[in-house]
């Protein structure tokens, strides 16, 4: 795993064996900040932040500020071995529990949970995501590939991209 592009490029991140997170893969991460060149750079918010790789890449292609949300501690430790430097909030707690007023006026707003846990996550998070997101922010979801979303009035569905068994599901407030 390394970093793609920006003033981080080739920079090598741990994902130690035995850690109970997904990274997205090198070539999901190029494609999806392939995509993310349509909308405005400013604050990333990387939900289930796992090794940090997601959050990395945003700091590396610009992004900021950029916050990395994680709660389980053998995978905060890997994202803090792999800051080396970099200048990026980690909030350490459960996603779950952010209330409707944790974040506001997020460029992109990125989510990785694990993927038998999508719906519960979507059932939780939904309300909240919109009043996180900037009025021309983008809400990105990644889950297993062949996912159908339930409706939701804070967020409106853009389009599905899929990459191998991934697919990154993007939304953005209706209006």
């Amino acid at each position: 795993m390394r970093i793609i592009a920006g003033t981080l490029k080739g920079r090598r991140l741990r994902a130690p064996d035995g850690l109970s997170v997904r990274p997205t893969a090198d070539r999901a991460r190029e494609a999806l900040f392939s995509v993310l060149q349509k909308w405005p750079r400013g604050a990333f918010l990387d939900l289930f932040g796992g090794t940090g790789a997601v959050a990395l890449e945003a700091f590396s292609r610009g992004y900021a500020p950029v916050a990395c949300v994680e709660k389980d501690p053998q995978a905060l430790a890997c994202l803090k071995a792999n800051l080396r430097g970099a200048e990026l909030a980690i909030l350490a707690q459960d996603v779950m529990r952010l209330g409707a007023d944790a974040f506001r006026d997020q460029a992109v707003i990125f989510l990785d949970p694990p993927y038998a846990a999508w719906t519960e996550t979507w059932a939780a998070l939904a309300p909240r995501l919109g009043t996180w997101l900037a009025p021309t922010g983008v809400l990105v979801f990644e889950t297993a590939a062949g996912t159908a979303f339930p409706p939701c009035p804070d967020l409106e569905p853009l389009e599905v991209r899929r990459y191998g068994a991934a697919e990154f599901h993007l939304f953005r407030r209706p209006g």
